[in-house]
């Protein structure tokens, strides 16, 4: 940066001044402050009185306890069976379906000859 103490001399024709002086910061404007609100008064609440220890524990709550009813446990569990029934059926009828269609397959894809020849189906 420039020095403002020295005299500055014009290019063109060699007249020397003194450099300006740099203008003044504006000071910030005055913005008043908002009271702060009171703080709020402490409240303490009472304690609840200690109850006394019982001899049997509590009965287990409603929701904690297995309510459910037989019949839906068979229905989940005939659904699991079915869908791993299909997933089966998929993995059987996909193999199925290559073997037939081998010879297209091995025309599309030739690295799976080298599986039908190990499989002895090439």
């Amino acid at each position: 940066m420039r020095d403002r103490s020295r005299p500055l001399r014009c290019g063109q024709c060699g007249t020397v001044f003194p450099a300006p002086e740099p203008p003044a910061p504006e000071p910030e404007p005055f913005a008043p402050r908002a009271p702060e609100p009171p703080p709020a008064p402490v409240v303490e609440e009472p304690r609840p009185a200690p109850t006394p220890l019982a001899e049997e524990p509590p009965p287990e709550p409603e929701a904690a306890r297995d309510t459910t009813p037989e019949a839906t446990q068979d229905a989940a569990s005939r659904g699991l069976r079915a869908a791993w029934a299909a997933s089966i059926a998929l993995l059987i009828g996909g193999g199925l379906a290559a073997i037939i269609k081998r010879d297209a397959l091995m025309e599309a894809w030739p690295p799976a000859a080298r599986l039908f020849g190990a499989l002895g189906l090439g």
